[in-house]
């Protein structure tokens, strides 16, 4: 599994290489069909997966809190069960002996709930204005778990947590910002600062134009902040200019690689290197996976020149 996934990281020219986590995991698949599954998280919420068009979707089917009362009665997973980090201690070392750098993952304190608990996301954010202390009493129960899974991981040497916690859109957030920093950001300081206590480093994952918080996730030290979306009007000249020396940025490239001829692919990802690059904390990446209207020929070349401009001063 690890060499698999080590082989995969070399390829594509990756050193940051997941081994595992202690999340929500599924607990059952219900029906599948050739290029779909329903399958139940351990919350008991239900979603469709598959591909559509020959790109991976999800679609939310169902909640286990649709109504307050239901949260009292909500039972999560035991994040203390040595059975969910099986073989993560052993990945760890095994990937650090290979050269590469090992990351684990928890879920989201935003996402998690809208993932796993109370959805859709229209859903979680007209209560984040109608009913903030029932939100805030979910996020509290999600976070609470989410910070002992970290712990546990931590204890077993994870050198960084990263969770994934789309936070916006194009335009910015999908909330307020002052709603984001009384009911969210407590628990992205707390995550943090026990990553940091054991001396392990935190990547924070967040579609949208979150500009507006990037403040206070440097004031709480975070570590690592992806993916810097081009398309989601994250500009990495001015986060580089005026926090560049407080957060390190992975990503920058678009997610519309797939669609540029071989020079402007070039020119693109020149661009990003001469801009991420200068004192160092730029890590070159994508706002999205390879896309799939990629040339063969273009992901080649994406590959040939990240290996080579990367690891070189460009004038």
């Amino acid at each position: 599994h690890m060499d698999r996934a080590l082989k995969i990281a070399d390829y594509m020219d990756n050193f940051i290489v997941g081994v595992g986590g202690g999340g929500i995991k599924v607990k059952r698949v219900i029906e599948a069909g050739e290029e779909w599954r329903i399958v139940e998280w351990e919350t008991g919420a239900k979603w469709r997966v598959g591909t559509s068009k020959v790109v991976w979707a999800r679609q939310y089917i169902d909640y286990p809190i649709k109504t307050e009362e239901d949260l009292d009665d909500l039972e999560l997973p035991d994040p203390d069960d040595p059975s969910r980090y099986e073989g993560i201690e052993k990945s760890i070392k095994y990937v650090v002996e290979k050269g590469f750098f090992p990351a684990c993952g928890i879920n989201g304190f935003f996402s998690g709930v809208w993932y796993f608990l109370r959805g859709p996301l229209e859903v979680i954010l007209r209560d984040m204005y109608l009913r903030r202390d029932f939100v805030r009493k979910l996020i509290a129960k999600f976070g609470e778990f989410n910070l002992k899974v970290e712990k546990n991981l931590l204890e077993r040497g994870a050198m960084m947590i990263s969770w994934p916690d789309d936070l916006g859109y194009r335009s910015g957030l999908f909330m307020n910002p002052k709603i984001y920093e009384d009911l969210i950001f407590p628990w992205h300081a707390k995550a943090i600062e026990l990553a940091h206590k054991y001396g392990a480093f935190v990547n924070m994952h967040s579609h949208g134009n979150i500009t507006s918080i990037v403040p206070l996730l440097v004031k709480a030290n975070l570590d690592v902040l992806n993916p810097i979306g081009p398309t989601d009007n994250m500009d990495l000249k001015s986060l580089k200019e005026n926090y560049g020396d407080k957060l390190c940025f992975l990503g920058g490239l678009s997610k519309n690689i797939g669609l540029m001829s071989a020079e402007e692919l070039k020119k693109h990802l020149l661009d990003r290197l001469r801009i991420g690059s200068p004192g160092g904390g730029y890590i070159l990446g994508s706002e999205g996976n390879i896309p799939v209207e990629m040339s063969v020929e273009n992901f080649n070349l994406l590959l040939k020149m990240s290996k080579k401009y990367r690891r070189n001063k460009i004038i």
